[in-house]
């Protein structure tokens, strides 16, 4: 996912934030696009199994990706929602120590 305004949100002006935070917002509609394209994927794969009488561990082992999927989308919007995100943390980190000349 790409990276989303944390640290550097523009407090000073209200159309400035409210700008960046609609990118926040896209990127993370994105981001819920993408793992819905997975999930619908899956889902569509188990619809095709169970017509062609796929055996029980197919199913199942199908439907198990599908819930890992569900799974890995929810931890990954609780932790940017918490700011507790590695990816993002250590992204909005790099960026700082960029523009600080550091790295």
């Amino acid at each position: 996912m790409e990276q989303l305004h944390t640290n550097d949100l523009f407090m000073n002006s209200g159309k400035k934030l409210r700008e960046q935070l609609v990118e926040n917002f896209q990127k993370i509609q994105a981001a819920y696009n993408d793992f819905q394209n997975q999930i619908d994927a899956v889902s569509d794969r188990l619809d095709k199994l169970d017509a062609e009488k796929a055996t029980h561990d197919d199913v199942e082992e199908l439907r198990g990706e599908m819930y890992q999927i569900r799974d890995n989308w929810n931890d990954r919007a609780s932790h940017i929602a918490l700011g507790t995100d590695i990816e993002t943390t250590k992204a909005v980190v790099e960026q700082i120590l960029q523009e600080k000349g550091l790295i």
